[in-house]
């Protein structure tokens, strides 16, 4: 198994973003120097422009810091519209994105479903299946996977998810796993949708609330086959840089954790006789003073 890629989505940032004390190129330092990352992570809304020579920039501040993209993550852009006005506009903000993507070089693309009800008809479902084999090909062309991500609307219905993979016929559609963002009444229906949708899941986001059991709830969907990287995305929108900072670290805890088991046995070598008989006075000192205690 390939080691664990980790990314910040750009969006656990956006109330510094929507203050003016973040833009895209800062992002870029944070995730690179603060955090130690090789990944970028971008939310569409960050992209000032989608014209060639600011893309290009853009491009150029990703490379000179070593960044990948691993996924534009792509508001106002689903393939579902409920009206003609609806429609153009998400037209338009789907070709903007996957202009950038291409450009920016995106391994994945999250374009929504934009079923605003709990439930998907028929028709909608081979509506949005048709627009997704579409926009597929396009990310095809520049190795990129894309699909819907799990967090409104009607992707948040398992069934609804099960019904559009059925229907997709493009082999690079897949899933933004938004854990635990399941419509289901316990934890233990999120988790097993969770672990039922990582073999095809492209990205995916961590937030707050599935932190809370990394440990026992991260290390089963790497065994169910899931192979993007781990997106923190936090939303509170309040202390981002700590927040990320701290959904990174348990989320690396959880699934890549670096255990040393202690070895003594070089304090049996002759050479190290007087250091571990000092290791044992000084042992038999703290000891006593313990107990004296």
């Amino acid at each position: 198994m390939s080691n664990p890629r980790f990314s910040i989505a750009s969006y656990s940032f956006h109330s510094l973003f929507s203050n003016g004390a973040m833009n895209l190129i800062q992002y870029f330092e944070s995730v690179r120097y603060r955090y130690g990352l090789d990944t970028a992570d971008i939310w569409n809304s960050m992209i000032a422009s989608f014209d060639d020579e600011y893309l290009a920039m853009v491009k150029a501040q990703m490379d000179e810091r070593g960044l990948k993209l691993v996924n534009l993550c792509s508001d106002l852009a689903h393939v579902w519209a409920d009206d003609e006005k609806e429609a153009r506009i998400t037209t338009r903000t789907a070709q903007d994105s996957l202009k950038a993507a291409r450009i920016l070089g995106a391994e994945t693309v999250r374009i929504d479903m934009g079923v605003a009800e709990w439930d998907a008809s028929d028709e909608q479902i081979e509506a949005c299946a048709r627009k997704y084999d579409e926009y597929c090909a396009i990310a095809d062309e520049f190795g990129a996977k894309l699909g819907p991500e799990n967090h409104w609307g009607g992707s948040i219905n398992i069934k609804v998810i099960r019904k559009l993979f059925q229907a997709v016929k493009a082999k690079n559609f897949g899933l933004l796993l938004h854990l635990d963002r399941w419509k289901l009444d316990t934890p233990e229906e999120k988790q097993a949708c969770n672990v039922e949708m990582a073999p095809k899941a492209m990205h995916m986001h961590v937030n707050h609330d599935a932190c809370a059991n990394a440990e026992v709830a991260f290390p089963p969907l790497l065994g169910a086959g899931y192979v993007g990287a781990w997106g923190i995305e936090s939303g509170k929108g309040t202390n981002e840089y700590n927040e990320a900072a701290y959904l990174l670290i348990q989320t690396r805890k959880a699934i890549a954790p670096l255990n040393y088991q202690a070895n003594w046995n070089f304090m049996k070598d002759e050479k190290n006789t007087d250091r571990m008989d000092g290791m044992m006075i000084l042992r038999n000192k703290v000891m006593g003073a313990t107990q004296s205690k």
